[in-house]
């Protein structure tokens, strides 16, 4: 290019012939086709100077178009050795380099959305990004900033809802509209609405609040981890010194709690594990975060158990039975409003009740002289029974009668290992012990030819003998003897024959 510039200043100061003119015009052209960005301003400046307006003769004029020579060719070379580029800069401070402006707010964009991408939001900053334009050598162009040197210089935050109960947060989410999706869907899951389950209102015991928060991407939470959350409820520990005469059982009873949970806050002891006085023992619970209220009405079938009528036969021989008649489960319709909290009735009031089939009492002949079910004491009286409490809450897991080809003499209550219940009515413990297929099992003479039978249990925490009044603790849920699982079986024996406690408890 400076070649092609030189030849023409030459022509220029020494030629003089009528052919100068179109040289140079031709040269000019040249320069224009061979010339990038400022080149070709120069150029073009130096199409539109003429002979006729200089002295070429003169030394100023030699001597400028020498200099314009120089420079033209000088900036034609930086131009050529040079590339545009754009600086980062965070807060005003360089950053790094980047190909373009474009280039740097991509970068800068990817890195935003790529944080925000857990949560399905693209984070913002509250730093100040500029750019700022140069030009550099190519080579430069080999070290740009990376993306991780950007993300160790650019902070970021999510704009959230936090879930605060009771004044603490629990979680924050990406929405509100998120947080109360998940709020009534929690609700749901205990009130469990439907055709049948009419609700007509749910609301927190707690207090909740929601408000708008900023934090880093990574404190915000999905739905689905923020219900399930809720569902697990919180758990707390804390150390517990055993006092005298403390046991497992006892332990829970404090606290509020079952022998399972406190056994299960201290992997690798069991019931049966010895206890120090001072030693140190963990208390692990789980309390919900939040409480359901929830009021309505509902409407379903419910099973009416049949009952079993026993008739003396002294056709039959001493201590054999015979089912005359088979009993069959009635179904009822029931109505009835309620108030639960988190799932369980704390109000029941029945509103309606529709015996839709009635249950069929089962027959049952019996010898004459049926061994007693008690074990070396008949309690007689005149049989009057009344007052009688529930042992024990829980479903029902067996019925009086004859089941599964046998003949039950009680009732089978759901419950865990460890659940203590409770005597049915006061009275005299007649026996506490090993008692056969009954495990271990206490009997209790009431009076009036009235006796009380609590079988299977895993602890037994009265004695022979011993006068008990009605609710008190005597014993814990268990499966020993003759079971399946933990339960507690449970008889009311009349006059030395067991009757359906169904009848007489309340």
């Amino acid at each position: 290019m400076k070649k092609l510039i030189l030849e023409l200043i030459k022509e220029k100061f020494f030629t003089h012939n009528s052919n100068v003119h179109k040289q140079v015009k031709n040269y000019s052209t040249r320069l224009v086709s061979l010339s990038k960005t400022g080149t070709t301003k120069v150029c073009n400046i130096f199409k539109k100077v003429t002979l006729n307006d200089f002295s070429w003769k003169s030394p100023k004029v030699i001597a400028g178009a020498i200099a314009v020579v120089l420079v033209a060719g000088s900036g034609i070379t930086y131009l050529n050795g040079t590339t545009s580029a754009a600086y980062i800069l965070i807060n005003g401070q360089q950053v790094g380099l980047v190909s373009s402006l474009e280039d740097g707010q991509k970068l800068v964009d990817g890195i935003l959305k790529k944080r925000g991408q857990p949560v399905g939001q693209k984070a913002m900053t509250h730093d100040k990004i500029d750019y700022q334009s140069v030009r550099v050598k190519k080579a430069a162009l080999l070290d740009k900033v990376s993306e991780n040197d950007l993300e160790s210089k650019l902070t970021s935050y999510i704009e959230g809802y936090e879930l605060k109960i009771s004044g603490t947060q629990v979680a924050v989410l990406p929405s509100k509209e998120e947080l109360e999706k998940v709020l009534n869907t929690y609700k749901d899951f205990y009130a469990q609405p439907s055709e049948s389950n009419k609700v007509s209102s749910i609301e927190f015991e707690e207090p909740v609040t929601m408000t708008p928060v900023e934090l880093q991407p990574d404190k915000v939470k999905l739905s689905e981890q923020v219900l399930q959350i809720l569902k697990d409820g919180q758990t707390t520990t804390k150390e517990y010194e055993v006092q005298p005469n403390d046991s497992w059982w006892l332990i829970a009873r404090k606290n509020d709690m079952k022998t399972k949970e406190v056994l299960a806050g201290n992997p690798g002891m069991n019931e049966d594990t010895r206890l120090q006085i001072g030693q140190k023992i963990k208390l692990v619970s789980v309390t919900p975060y939040l409480t359901v209220i929830s009021k309505g009405v509902y409407t379903g079938t419910e099973t009416i158990p049949f009952d079993v009528t026993t008739k003396t036969d002294f056709g039959l021989a001493s201590g054999t039975t015979v089912v005359k008649q088979e009993g069959s489960d009635g179904l009822k319709e029931v109505t009835y409003s309620y108030t639960k909290k988190n799932g369980k009735n704390i109000e029941k009031t029945v509103l309606d009740e529709k015996i839709t089939k009635k249950p069929v009492n089962q027959v049952v002949a019996k010898g004459p002289s049926r061994a007693p079910v008690t074990v070396g004491y008949v309690s007689r009286g005149s049989g009057n029974v009344s007052g009688i409490g529930w042992p024990l809450r829980g479903r029902i897991n067996s019925y009086y009668g004859y089941r599964w080809g046998g003949f039950h003499t009680g009732i089978d209550i759901d419950g865990d290992r460890g659940d203590p219940y409770v005597a049915g009515a006061s009275g005299t413990v007649v026996s506490a012990g090993w008692d056969g297929g009954y495990g271990n099992a206490i009997l209790i003479d009431h009076g009036n030819g009235v006796m009380t039978r609590y079988a299977h249990s895993t602890k037994l925490l009265v004695s022979a003998g011993q006068q008990v009044s009605k609710g008190q603790t005597i014993g814990l849920v268990g499966s020993t003897g003759r079971s399946t699982g933990p339960h507690l079986h449970f008889e009311i024996i009349v006059n030395g024959d067991t009757v359906n406690p169904l009848n007489y408890l309340p």
